[in-house]
């Protein structure tokens, strides 16, 4: 198990929890020591499927967090059982934009449950989630700009091996392809989450890309061919 993933595997308690909200771009720098180099096109898949993991791995220590906080939030009330919180906290990022809709679910279930103040208690859901997915977004843009990077870093030496005239065609087709979509993935780190990478690949038409030129040969070179 790499550091990063230990670092969203100690989220269980509000102590813990607070830890990590203390330093939410510590997940991404860890993780970047966790991936190793990506030099052929087997390690570029590996590293692009552990990127697509770790971003599933946060949204599901975020539903955790999710949990610890209406549990600690709501210590007092019964009126929002724990069937209705797993599912606050399993949907989470469903309200990114929509705060709101979770108050007035919070609301009426507070109501339905006899709660002594239902609007007090909606915005004590409100305030978890508002709470968590601030954390989300710090965590996860960190994430994305270490995505971004990476692919960013790797496109050059893809472009390379395109053009490597040792290479065989097919071989230098997959690059060029590898490179188009190292390139996507600079605009849009998400695409990690669409499809394995060898899969995205595929999505590209055959281009082989023009090699570099040959150097032209030295006097000692041509001395040398005589």
């Amino acid at each position: 198990m790499g550091t990063a993933q230990s670092f969203l595997d100690r989220v269980h308690s509000l102590a813990q929890l607070e830890k990590v909200e203390a330093e939410p771009g510590s997940f991404a720098r860890l993780l970047a020591a966790d991936l190793g180099a990506a030099a052929t096109l087997g390690d570029l898949e590996a590293r692009d499927a552990a990127l697509a993991v770790a971003i599933g791995n946060l949204d599901a220590m975020l539903v955790r967090a999710m949990r610890l906080r209406l549990d600690h939030a709501l210590a007092a009330d019964s009126s929002i059982g724990t069937p209705t919180r797993n599912v606050f906290a399993a949907t989470i990022a469903g309200y990114q934009h929509d705060l709101p809709l979770l108050g007035q679910r919070a609301y009426d279930i507070a109501l339905r449950g006899r709660a002594p103040d239902p609007a007090q208690i909606a915005d004590l859901v409100v305030e978890q989630a508002r709470a968590v997915l601030a954390l989300r977004t710090a965590m996860r843009s960190s994430l994305l700009d270490l995505i971004r990077d990476l692919a960013t870093a790797a496109v050059p030496e893809a472009d390379r091996n395109a053009r490597d005239r040792k290479r065989g065609e097919p071989e230098r087709k997959r690059w060029s392809a590898a490179r188009r979509e190292l390139e996507a993935i600079a605009v849009d780190p998400e695409r990690v989450l669409a499809a394995p990478l060898a899969m995205r690949l595929t999505a590209f038409p055959d281009l082989l890309d023009e090699p570099e030129p040959e150097p032209e040969p030295t006097f000692k070179d041509l001395l040398e061919l005589d």
